[in-house]
Protein backbone atom coordinates (compact mmCIF):
# COMPACT_ATOMS: atom_id res chain seq x y z
CA UNK A 1 0.00 0.00 0.00
CA UNK A 2 1.14 3.48 -0.43
CA UNK A 3 2.10 5.15 2.76
CA UNK A 4 -0.46 7.56 3.99
CA UNK A 5 -0.55 11.36 2.54
CA UNK A 6 0.44 13.68 4.66
CA UNK A 7 -1.34 15.98 7.21
CA UNK A 8 -1.81 19.78 6.71
CA UNK A 9 1.55 20.89 6.66
CA UNK A 10 1.10 24.58 6.82
CA UNK A 11 -0.71 27.80 5.17
CA UNK A 12 0.22 29.94 2.24
CA UNK A 13 -0.95 33.76 2.68
CA UNK A 14 -3.03 32.01 5.30
CA UNK A 15 -4.60 29.59 3.26
CA UNK A 16 -5.10 25.87 4.35
CA UNK A 17 -2.54 23.75 1.92
CA UNK A 18 -1.56 20.16 1.45
CA UNK A 19 1.42 19.32 -0.31
CA UNK A 20 2.90 15.93 -1.71
CA UNK A 21 6.60 17.14 -2.47
CA UNK A 22 8.01 15.07 -5.78
CA UNK A 23 9.79 15.78 -8.93
CA UNK A 24 7.78 16.25 -11.79
CA UNK A 25 5.00 18.95 -13.36
CA UNK A 26 3.28 20.96 -10.69
CA UNK A 27 -0.88 19.94 -10.28
CA UNK A 28 -2.31 22.57 -7.99
CA UNK A 29 -5.83 23.21 -7.26
CA UNK A 30 -7.50 25.89 -5.05
CA UNK A 31 -10.73 25.16 -3.93
CA UNK A 32 -13.24 27.35 -2.66
CA UNK A 33 -16.07 26.03 -0.07
CA UNK A 34 -18.78 27.18 -2.38
CA UNK A 35 -21.31 25.70 -5.05
CA UNK A 36 -24.33 25.97 -6.78
CA UNK A 37 -26.06 24.01 -3.45
CA UNK A 38 -24.99 27.48 -1.87
CA UNK A 39 -27.23 29.68 -3.66
CA UNK A 40 -30.98 29.93 -4.25
CA UNK A 41 -33.19 28.85 -6.42
CA UNK A 42 -33.70 32.51 -7.76
CA UNK A 43 -29.56 32.85 -8.20
CA UNK A 44 -29.01 29.25 -9.30
CA UNK A 45 -25.72 29.79 -10.82
CA UNK A 46 -23.78 32.33 -9.78
CA UNK A 47 -21.48 30.83 -8.36
CA UNK A 48 -20.44 29.52 -11.61
CA UNK A 49 -21.04 33.10 -12.75
CA UNK A 50 -18.32 34.25 -10.25
CA UNK A 51 -15.89 30.95 -11.78
CA UNK A 52 -16.29 32.63 -15.37
CA UNK A 53 -15.11 36.02 -14.17
CA UNK A 54 -12.31 34.69 -12.38
CA UNK A 55 -11.02 32.61 -14.90
CA UNK A 56 -11.61 34.96 -17.70
CA UNK A 57 -8.96 37.04 -15.62
CA UNK A 58 -6.18 33.96 -16.11
CA UNK A 59 -3.57 33.53 -18.24
CA UNK A 60 -4.24 31.18 -21.35
CA UNK A 61 -1.28 29.27 -22.27
CA UNK A 62 0.59 26.29 -23.09
CA UNK A 63 -0.14 24.24 -19.94
CA UNK A 64 -3.59 22.67 -18.55
CA UNK A 65 -5.59 24.73 -16.70
CA UNK A 66 -9.82 24.94 -16.07
CA UNK A 67 -12.30 25.94 -12.79
CA UNK A 68 -15.34 23.45 -12.16
CA UNK A 69 -17.97 23.96 -9.94
CA UNK A 70 -20.15 21.22 -7.78
CA UNK A 71 -22.40 20.97 -5.07
CA UNK A 72 -20.25 22.72 -2.40
CA UNK A 73 -17.06 23.03 -3.62
CA UNK A 74 -15.62 25.56 -6.59
CA UNK A 75 -12.20 24.52 -7.95
CA UNK A 76 -9.39 26.41 -9.84
CA UNK A 77 -6.70 23.88 -10.78
CA UNK A 78 -3.88 23.81 -13.21
CA UNK A 79 -0.87 21.40 -14.48
CA UNK A 80 2.14 23.10 -15.73
CA UNK A 81 5.43 23.71 -15.19
CA UNK A 82 5.76 25.55 -11.45
CA UNK A 83 5.84 29.21 -12.68
CA UNK A 84 2.92 28.76 -14.32
CA UNK A 85 0.66 27.15 -12.15
CA UNK A 86 2.16 29.73 -9.73
CA UNK A 87 1.05 32.52 -12.26
CA UNK A 88 -2.07 30.77 -12.41
CA UNK A 89 -2.84 30.55 -8.98
CA UNK A 90 -1.79 34.35 -8.05
CA UNK A 91 -4.33 35.71 -11.00
CA UNK A 92 -7.08 33.09 -9.90
CA UNK A 93 -6.71 35.01 -6.14
CA UNK A 94 -6.36 38.39 -7.95
CA UNK A 95 -9.50 37.76 -9.43
CA UNK A 96 -11.69 36.84 -5.98
CA UNK A 97 -9.42 40.14 -4.49
CA UNK A 98 -11.19 41.98 -6.97
CA UNK A 99 -14.15 40.67 -9.20
CA UNK A 100 -14.11 42.34 -12.99
CA UNK A 101 -17.71 42.71 -12.86
CA UNK A 102 -17.52 44.71 -16.19
CA UNK A 103 -17.65 41.44 -17.94
CA UNK A 104 -20.35 40.01 -16.19
CA UNK A 105 -22.76 40.93 -19.34
CA UNK A 106 -20.43 39.47 -21.70
CA UNK A 107 -20.08 35.92 -18.94
CA UNK A 108 -24.05 35.81 -18.51
CA UNK A 109 -24.22 35.36 -23.12
CA UNK A 110 -21.38 32.80 -22.40
CA UNK A 111 -22.89 31.12 -19.78
CA UNK A 112 -26.40 30.85 -21.53
CA UNK A 113 -24.51 29.46 -24.85
CA UNK A 114 -23.05 26.40 -21.82
CA UNK A 115 -26.61 25.88 -20.41
CA UNK A 116 -27.61 24.52 -23.45
CA UNK A 117 -26.24 21.28 -23.13
CA UNK A 118 -26.93 18.62 -19.47
CA UNK A 119 -30.47 18.06 -17.96
CA UNK A 120 -30.83 16.67 -15.24
CA UNK A 121 -30.92 12.99 -13.90
CA UNK A 122 -32.12 10.56 -11.72
CA UNK A 123 -29.55 11.59 -8.82
CA UNK A 124 -30.61 15.48 -9.40
CA UNK A 125 -34.37 14.66 -9.34
CA UNK A 126 -34.41 12.75 -6.20
CA UNK A 127 -32.26 15.45 -4.48
CA UNK A 128 -34.70 17.82 -5.26
CA UNK A 129 -37.33 15.29 -3.98
CA UNK A 130 -35.80 15.36 -0.77
CA UNK A 131 -34.53 19.13 -0.52
CA UNK A 132 -37.49 21.28 -2.54
CA UNK A 133 -35.98 23.84 -4.12
CA UNK A 134 -32.78 25.00 -2.13
CA UNK A 135 -29.53 23.13 -1.11
CA UNK A 136 -29.02 20.00 -2.47
CA UNK A 137 -32.33 20.14 -4.29
CA UNK A 138 -31.26 22.42 -7.34
CA UNK A 139 -29.42 19.76 -8.71
CA UNK A 140 -32.48 19.76 -11.15
CA UNK A 141 -31.86 23.34 -12.49
CA UNK A 142 -28.96 23.24 -14.39
CA UNK A 143 -28.27 27.00 -16.01
CA UNK A 144 -28.82 29.78 -14.76
CA UNK A 145 -31.73 31.50 -12.52
CA UNK A 146 -33.77 35.14 -12.60
CA UNK A 147 -30.77 36.80 -10.30
CA UNK A 148 -27.34 34.62 -11.21
CA UNK A 149 -25.74 37.49 -13.37
CA UNK A 150 -27.29 40.58 -11.20
CA UNK A 151 -24.10 42.55 -10.34
CA UNK A 152 -25.07 42.95 -7.00
CA UNK A 153 -25.54 39.33 -6.07
CA UNK A 154 -22.98 38.59 -7.92
CA UNK A 155 -20.53 40.55 -5.33
CA UNK A 156 -22.38 39.80 -1.95
CA UNK A 157 -22.17 35.88 -2.82
CA UNK A 158 -18.58 36.68 -3.20
CA UNK A 159 -17.96 38.30 -0.38
CA UNK A 160 -20.10 36.15 1.52
CA UNK A 161 -18.55 33.02 0.39
CA UNK A 162 -15.04 33.62 -1.46
CA UNK A 163 -12.44 34.26 1.79
CA UNK A 164 -9.69 32.88 2.80
CA UNK A 165 -10.79 30.42 5.74
CA UNK A 166 -13.26 28.75 3.34
CA UNK A 167 -10.57 27.96 1.09
CA UNK A 168 -7.78 25.27 0.73
CA UNK A 169 -5.10 24.73 -1.52
CA UNK A 170 -3.36 21.00 -2.85
CA UNK A 171 -0.14 20.95 -4.71
CA UNK A 172 1.23 17.72 -5.88
CA UNK A 173 4.99 18.12 -7.29
CA UNK A 174 7.33 21.15 -7.18
CA UNK A 175 5.55 24.38 -5.07
CA UNK A 176 5.84 27.39 -7.17
CA UNK A 177 7.93 30.37 -5.71
CA UNK A 178 6.56 33.08 -4.92
CA UNK A 179 2.78 32.82 -4.52
CA UNK A 180 0.47 35.65 -3.35
CA UNK A 181 -2.73 33.45 -2.26
CA UNK A 182 -4.29 36.67 0.22
CA UNK A 183 -8.21 36.29 -0.04
CA UNK A 184 -10.61 38.07 1.94
CA UNK A 185 -11.55 37.92 5.44
CA UNK A 186 -14.42 36.80 6.72
CA UNK A 187 -16.58 34.32 8.34
CA UNK A 188 -17.53 31.20 6.79
CA UNK A 189 -21.42 30.79 6.07
CA UNK A 190 -23.02 28.12 8.16
CA UNK A 191 -25.57 25.84 6.08
CA UNK A 192 -28.79 24.27 6.79
CA UNK A 193 -30.49 21.35 5.17
CA UNK A 194 -34.25 21.23 5.65
CA UNK A 195 -35.43 17.68 4.50
CA UNK A 196 -38.81 18.41 3.13
CA UNK A 197 -39.70 14.77 2.04
CA UNK A 198 -42.78 11.94 3.19
CA UNK A 199 -40.51 9.03 3.06
CA UNK A 200 -41.86 6.45 0.58
CA UNK A 201 -42.36 5.76 -3.25
CA UNK A 202 -42.17 8.89 -5.10
CA UNK A 203 -42.95 9.01 -9.04
CA UNK A 204 -40.62 11.90 -11.13
CA UNK A 205 -39.93 12.32 -14.84
CA UNK A 206 -37.21 10.52 -14.79
CA UNK A 207 -36.11 6.75 -16.41
CA UNK A 208 -34.20 5.14 -13.64
CA UNK A 209 -34.81 4.11 -9.89
CA UNK A 210 -33.07 5.18 -7.12
CA UNK A 211 -32.89 4.42 -3.48
CA UNK A 212 -32.19 7.62 -1.01
CA UNK A 213 -31.13 7.60 2.57
CA UNK A 214 -29.50 9.92 5.05
CA UNK A 215 -26.82 8.28 7.37
CA UNK A 216 -24.02 9.56 10.01
CA UNK A 217 -20.92 10.74 8.93
CA UNK A 218 -18.31 7.35 9.32
CA UNK A 219 -16.19 5.72 6.99
CA UNK A 220 -17.82 2.71 6.85
CA UNK A 221 -21.00 4.39 4.92
CA UNK A 222 -18.76 4.11 2.08
CA UNK A 223 -18.08 0.59 2.93
CA UNK A 224 -21.87 -0.15 2.82
CA UNK A 225 -22.64 1.65 0.10
CA UNK A 226 -20.49 0.18 -1.98
CA UNK A 227 -21.58 -3.33 -0.34
CA UNK A 228 -25.10 -2.44 -1.66
CA UNK A 229 -24.53 -1.61 -5.04
CA UNK A 230 -22.55 -5.05 -5.71
CA UNK A 231 -25.41 -7.19 -4.06
CA UNK A 232 -27.81 -5.55 -6.54
CA UNK A 233 -25.43 -6.12 -9.46
CA UNK A 234 -25.39 -9.60 -9.19
CA UNK A 235 -28.85 -10.16 -8.88
CA UNK A 236 -29.83 -7.46 -11.36
CA UNK A 237 -27.28 -7.44 -14.06
CA UNK A 238 -25.63 -10.57 -13.69
CA UNK A 239 -28.40 -13.02 -12.30
CA UNK A 240 -31.57 -11.06 -14.20
CA UNK A 241 -30.21 -9.07 -16.71
CA UNK A 242 -31.96 -6.04 -16.07
CA UNK A 243 -29.55 -3.27 -15.09
CA UNK A 244 -26.27 -2.27 -16.43
CA UNK A 245 -24.53 -1.33 -13.61
CA UNK A 246 -25.72 0.61 -9.99
CA UNK A 247 -24.27 3.93 -9.50
CA UNK A 248 -23.61 4.49 -5.49
CA UNK A 249 -23.10 8.12 -4.54
CA UNK A 250 -22.12 9.46 -0.89
CA UNK A 251 -22.91 13.40 -0.64
CA UNK A 252 -21.40 15.00 2.87
CA UNK A 253 -23.19 17.12 3.95
CA UNK A 254 -21.29 20.17 5.25
CA UNK A 255 -21.21 20.77 8.78
CA UNK A 256 -24.28 18.41 9.14
CA UNK A 257 -22.59 15.13 10.29
CA UNK A 258 -24.34 13.42 8.17
CA UNK A 259 -24.04 12.23 4.55
CA UNK A 260 -26.51 11.67 1.72
CA UNK A 261 -26.49 8.04 0.15
CA UNK A 262 -28.01 7.40 -3.13
CA UNK A 263 -27.85 4.24 -4.94
CA UNK A 264 -29.15 4.70 -9.08
CA UNK A 265 -29.82 1.99 -11.55
CA UNK A 266 -29.43 1.83 -15.06
CA UNK A 267 -31.87 0.20 -16.09
CA UNK A 268 -32.85 -1.92 -19.61
CA UNK A 269 -36.02 -0.52 -21.29
CA UNK A 270 -38.88 -1.96 -19.16
CA UNK A 271 -37.43 -3.13 -15.79
CA UNK A 272 -38.45 -0.67 -13.95
CA UNK A 273 -40.47 -2.01 -11.74
CA UNK A 274 -38.35 -5.03 -10.19
CA UNK A 275 -35.36 -2.80 -10.34
CA UNK A 276 -37.19 -0.62 -7.42
CA UNK A 277 -38.22 -3.49 -5.97
CA UNK A 278 -35.36 -5.16 -5.62
CA UNK A 279 -33.74 -2.01 -4.46
CA UNK A 280 -36.47 -1.84 -1.27
CA UNK A 281 -35.70 -5.59 -0.53
CA UNK A 282 -32.19 -4.06 -0.89
CA UNK A 283 -32.82 -1.95 1.69
CA UNK A 284 -35.10 -4.14 4.48
CA UNK A 285 -31.68 -6.73 4.30
CA UNK A 286 -29.42 -4.47 5.22
CA UNK A 287 -31.75 -2.99 8.18
CA UNK A 288 -32.20 -6.54 9.53
CA UNK A 289 -28.49 -7.66 8.86
CA UNK A 290 -26.32 -4.75 8.31
CA UNK A 291 -22.80 -5.19 6.61
CA UNK A 292 -21.09 -8.87 7.17
CA UNK A 293 -17.00 -9.30 7.80
CA UNK A 294 -16.91 -10.52 4.46
CA UNK A 295 -18.50 -7.66 2.83
CA UNK A 296 -16.33 -5.31 4.68
CA UNK A 297 -12.98 -7.00 3.93
CA UNK A 298 -13.82 -7.28 0.03
CA UNK A 299 -14.90 -3.45 -0.36
CA UNK A 300 -11.12 -2.94 1.75
CA UNK A 301 -9.94 -5.33 -0.60
CA UNK A 302 -10.92 -3.13 -3.36
CA UNK A 303 -9.85 -0.17 -2.03
CA UNK A 304 -6.42 -1.33 -1.04
CA UNK A 305 -5.90 -1.87 -4.80
CA UNK A 306 -7.00 1.79 -5.55
CA UNK A 307 -5.08 3.27 -2.74
CA UNK A 308 -1.54 1.43 -4.19
CA UNK A 309 -2.52 2.94 -7.78
CA UNK A 310 -1.65 6.06 -6.13
CA UNK A 311 -4.22 8.73 -7.45
CA UNK A 312 -2.36 11.45 -5.43
CA UNK A 313 -5.01 13.89 -6.78
CA UNK A 314 -8.40 12.05 -5.73
CA UNK A 315 -6.64 11.65 -2.40
CA UNK A 316 -6.26 15.39 -1.58
CA UNK A 317 -8.97 16.60 -3.27
CA UNK A 318 -10.86 14.03 -1.36
CA UNK A 319 -8.76 15.50 1.94
CA UNK A 320 -9.79 19.02 0.99
CA UNK A 321 -13.49 18.51 1.15
CA UNK A 322 -12.94 17.16 4.33
CA UNK A 323 -11.11 20.63 5.37
CA UNK A 324 -13.92 22.78 4.12
CA UNK A 325 -16.31 20.78 5.67
CA UNK A 326 -14.94 20.90 9.45
CA UNK A 327 -12.97 17.38 9.68
CA UNK A 328 -9.43 16.74 10.10
CA UNK A 329 -7.34 15.43 6.72
CA UNK A 330 -7.74 11.59 6.54
CA UNK A 331 -5.87 9.16 4.45
CA UNK A 332 -6.94 5.42 3.15
CA UNK A 333 -4.48 4.48 5.46
CA UNK A 334 -5.85 6.15 8.33
CA UNK A 335 -9.41 5.36 7.38
CA UNK A 336 -8.79 1.19 7.11
CA UNK A 337 -8.35 0.98 11.22
CA UNK A 338 -11.13 2.65 11.47
CA UNK A 339 -13.30 0.69 9.58
CA UNK A 340 -11.66 -2.51 10.98
CA UNK A 341 -12.41 -1.16 14.25
CA UNK A 342 -16.26 -0.23 13.81
CA UNK A 343 -18.96 -2.93 15.31
CA UNK A 344 -20.65 -4.05 12.40
CA UNK A 345 -23.78 -5.18 14.62
CA UNK A 346 -24.36 -1.50 15.06
CA UNK A 347 -24.81 -1.32 10.98
CA UNK A 348 -28.23 -2.78 11.21
CA UNK A 349 -29.26 0.12 13.51
CA UNK A 350 -28.17 2.73 11.79
CA UNK A 351 -29.78 1.95 8.43
CA UNK A 352 -32.81 0.94 10.33
CA UNK A 353 -33.13 4.17 11.61
CA UNK A 354 -32.07 6.05 7.79
CA UNK A 355 -34.55 3.77 6.34
CA UNK A 356 -37.57 5.41 8.33
CA UNK A 357 -36.42 8.59 6.20
CA UNK A 358 -35.43 6.49 3.01
CA UNK A 359 -37.09 7.77 -0.61
CA UNK A 360 -37.15 5.17 -3.85
CA UNK A 361 -37.54 7.04 -6.92
CA UNK A 362 -39.65 5.48 -9.62
CA UNK A 363 -40.24 6.39 -13.39
CA UNK A 364 -43.87 8.06 -13.63
CA UNK A 365 -46.85 5.32 -13.78
CA UNK A 366 -44.35 2.55 -12.41
CA UNK A 367 -46.67 0.85 -9.67
CA UNK A 368 -44.29 -1.28 -6.96
CA UNK A 369 -44.83 -3.70 -4.84
CA UNK A 370 -42.77 -2.81 -1.47
CA UNK A 371 -43.79 -2.22 1.81
CA UNK A 372 -42.42 1.58 1.62
CA UNK A 373 -45.25 4.35 1.90
CA UNK A 374 -46.37 6.52 -0.73
CA UNK A 375 -43.73 9.34 -0.60
CA UNK A 376 -44.77 12.96 -1.72
CA UNK A 377 -41.55 14.81 -3.40
CA UNK A 378 -42.87 18.45 -2.59
CA UNK A 379 -45.34 19.86 -0.04
CA UNK A 380 -48.68 17.99 0.08
CA UNK A 381 -51.58 17.34 1.48
CA UNK A 382 -54.75 15.49 0.86
CA UNK A 383 -57.15 18.08 2.39
CA UNK A 384 -57.71 21.51 0.49
CA UNK A 385 -57.29 24.38 3.57
CA UNK A 386 -58.13 27.21 1.90
CA UNK A 387 -61.86 28.20 -0.12
CA UNK A 388 -61.47 26.56 -4.02
CA UNK A 389 -61.92 29.42 -7.00
CA UNK A 390 -64.63 28.56 -9.27
CA UNK A 391 -64.04 26.06 -11.97
CA UNK A 392 -64.66 27.54 -15.58
CA UNK A 393 -67.04 25.57 -17.87
CA UNK A 394 -65.03 25.09 -21.12
CA UNK A 395 -60.76 24.53 -18.37
CA UNK A 396 -58.28 22.78 -19.70
CA UNK A 397 -57.71 21.72 -15.92
CA UNK A 398 -57.39 17.83 -15.23
CA UNK A 399 -60.77 16.39 -14.06
CA UNK A 400 -61.08 16.64 -10.11
CA UNK A 401 -58.53 19.69 -9.99
CA UNK A 402 -59.13 22.61 -7.73
CA UNK A 403 -57.59 25.60 -6.61
CA UNK A 404 -57.49 27.36 -3.63
CA UNK A 405 -56.44 30.80 -2.17
CA UNK A 406 -56.55 32.29 0.89
CA UNK A 407 -54.28 35.64 0.75
CA UNK A 408 -51.43 34.19 2.63
CA UNK A 409 -51.22 30.29 0.54
CA UNK A 410 -51.79 29.50 -2.66
CA UNK A 411 -53.06 25.41 -3.14
CA UNK A 412 -53.66 23.33 -5.86
CA UNK A 413 -55.37 19.63 -6.23
CA UNK A 414 -54.43 17.45 -8.77
CA UNK A 415 -56.00 14.84 -10.26
CA UNK A 416 -54.58 12.65 -8.15
CA UNK A 417 -56.13 13.81 -5.08
CA UNK A 418 -53.31 15.41 -3.60
CA UNK A 419 -52.73 19.23 -2.54
CA UNK A 420 -49.51 21.22 -3.15
CA UNK A 421 -49.32 24.26 -1.31
CA UNK A 422 -47.26 27.13 -1.29
CA UNK A 423 -46.97 29.81 0.52
CA UNK A 424 -46.77 33.16 -0.58
CA UNK A 425 -44.00 34.03 1.66
CA UNK A 426 -41.92 30.89 0.50
CA UNK A 427 -42.46 31.60 -3.44
CA UNK A 428 -38.77 31.66 -4.48
CA UNK A 429 -39.27 32.18 -8.20
CA UNK A 430 -42.31 33.11 -10.53
CA UNK A 431 -41.98 32.17 -14.20
CA UNK A 432 -44.21 35.06 -16.40
CA UNK A 433 -45.65 34.18 -19.30
CA UNK A 434 -48.31 36.85 -20.25
CA UNK A 435 -51.08 36.21 -17.73
CA UNK A 436 -50.00 33.34 -16.86
CA UNK A 437 -47.92 32.42 -13.39
CA UNK A 438 -45.88 29.14 -12.52
CA UNK A 439 -45.25 29.88 -8.59
CA UNK A 440 -41.96 28.06 -7.40
CA UNK A 441 -42.46 27.29 -3.48
CA UNK A 442 -38.98 26.48 -1.66
CA UNK A 443 -40.47 23.35 -0.43
CA UNK A 444 -40.40 21.74 -3.84
CA UNK A 445 -44.21 22.47 -5.02
CA UNK A 446 -44.71 24.19 -8.57
CA UNK A 447 -48.24 25.12 -9.11
CA UNK A 448 -49.43 27.06 -12.61
CA UNK A 449 -51.76 30.04 -12.11
CA UNK A 450 -53.80 30.14 -15.60
CA UNK A 451 -56.97 32.28 -16.34
CA UNK A 452 -57.59 29.48 -18.73
CA UNK A 453 -58.06 26.90 -15.95
CA UNK A 454 -59.18 28.63 -13.32
CA UNK A 455 -61.75 31.86 -13.04
CA UNK A 456 -60.07 34.51 -10.34
CA UNK A 457 -56.49 33.54 -11.02
CA UNK A 458 -56.04 37.39 -11.76
CA UNK A 459 -56.59 38.16 -8.33
CA UNK A 460 -53.46 35.55 -7.14
CA UNK A 461 -51.44 36.86 -10.30
CA UNK A 462 -51.68 40.22 -9.18
CA UNK A 463 -51.01 39.06 -5.33
CA UNK A 464 -47.73 37.41 -6.61
CA UNK A 465 -46.91 40.20 -8.41
CA UNK A 466 -47.33 42.94 -6.00
CA UNK A 467 -46.04 40.77 -3.06
CA UNK A 468 -42.88 38.70 -4.45
CA UNK A 469 -39.96 40.61 -5.27
CA UNK A 470 -39.70 41.69 -8.80
CA UNK A 471 -36.26 40.23 -8.86
CA UNK A 472 -37.95 36.68 -8.19
CA UNK A 473 -39.81 36.85 -11.78
CA UNK A 474 -38.25 35.66 -14.96
CA UNK A 475 -39.57 34.27 -18.47
CA UNK A 476 -41.44 31.42 -18.57
CA UNK A 477 -41.09 30.53 -22.03
CA UNK A 478 -37.05 31.25 -21.77
CA UNK A 479 -36.67 29.21 -18.86
CA UNK A 480 -38.41 26.33 -20.41
CA UNK A 481 -36.25 27.10 -23.82
CA UNK A 482 -39.46 27.86 -25.73
CA UNK A 483 -38.90 30.36 -28.85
Amino acid sequence: MTEALPTMIGETCGVRTLHIDKQGLTKASLYVGAGWADETFATRGVTHAIEHLIMNGTTRGTFEANATVVMHRTAFWAIGRPEQVGTFLNEVAAGIRSLPLDRLSHEAKVLRAEAGGPGYGPHDAMLKCRYGHEGPGLAMFWGSGPLATDEQVVADHARRWFVRDNAVLTVVGPMPDGLDLTLPDGDVPSRTFADISRPGVVSFDVADPVLSFVMPEGPVVGVLAGAMARRLEEELRHAQGHVYGIVPEVMRLPGAGSVVVQLAAQISPGSAKEVAEAMARELAYRAEVGLSEQERDEMLELWDLAADDGDELADLEHNAERLLCGLAPRSFADARPVILAVDLTTVAAEVREAAAGALLLVPRGVEVDTPLPDGLSCTTSRAMTTTPLRRRLRSKAPKGAALGYDDDVVEYRDEDGDVHTIRIDEIVGVGVDGRTREIVGRRGCFITLDPRDFAGVDAIVRATDERVPAGLHFDLRAWFGAD
